[in-house]
């Protein structure tokens, strides 16, 4: 069962677990999620089953969208099919959108062999719970190729254009604001 957290339980989520679960290339700082969140452009999650919370997702709630901005199983229920069971739970909690969006590193762009291995894994764990790369549809976020993945809730046409749009609207709010001097570009 997932359960959104407020920001004292996110500090300590964000000092114990996300500094430890993503390279500070790919995450913000506290007090730049911190703001995030009080003004609702994302939301935090914990997954909790038998009493014990094994995983958590930031979300932002785009128009028509969700996108999954981060998502990880505590490294000691790793392996337990706990992630399948996070998405699952996203996917029952959002069903009044069209589709659910996430970001993966392209293996093409891979600094070495074990790198690909790892990115094309990350792409096989999200295909098996039906999200699908949208051919197309690319961000270029911190100089880092991403591919967008989605997960068609109503079986909607994509639309590409549609996704680029909600994605910038997305960046441009989170980066124009915060970070001034990151860069992104959707392709």
């Amino acid at each position: 069962m997932i359960k959104k957290i407020g920001l004292k339980k996110f500090k300590v989520l964000y000092r114990k677990h996300i500094v430890k679960d993503f390279p500070r290339a790919e995450r913000t700082t506290l007090n730049k999620f911190k703001k995030r969140i009080i003004r609702g452009q994302e939301v935090v999650y914990v997954y909790e089953e038998e009493g014990k919370e094994k995983a958590y997702i930031i979300i932002a709630n785009l128009d028509n969208y969700v996108l999954i901005s981060f998502l990880a199983v505590f490294e000691e229920y790793r392996g337990e099919g706990i992630g399948t069971k996070l998405l699952k739970e996203i996917k029952n909690n959002f069903s009044n959108k069209k589709g659910i969006l996430l970001e993966v590193e392209n293996p093409i762009y891979s600094v070495d062999e074990t790198d690909k291995v790892i990115r094309e894994k990350r792409i096989k764990f999200y295909e098996k719970s039906n999200y699908n790369i949208i051919d197309g549809v690319e961000v270029n976020l911190h100089s880092t190729m991403l591919n967008v993945m989605m997960l068609n809730i109503n079986n909607t046409t994509i639309d590409k254009q549609e996704i680029k749009e909600e994605l910038n609207n997305f960046y441009t709010r989170i980066f124009r604001r915060y970070d001034k001097n990151l860069f992104f570009r959707i392709i």
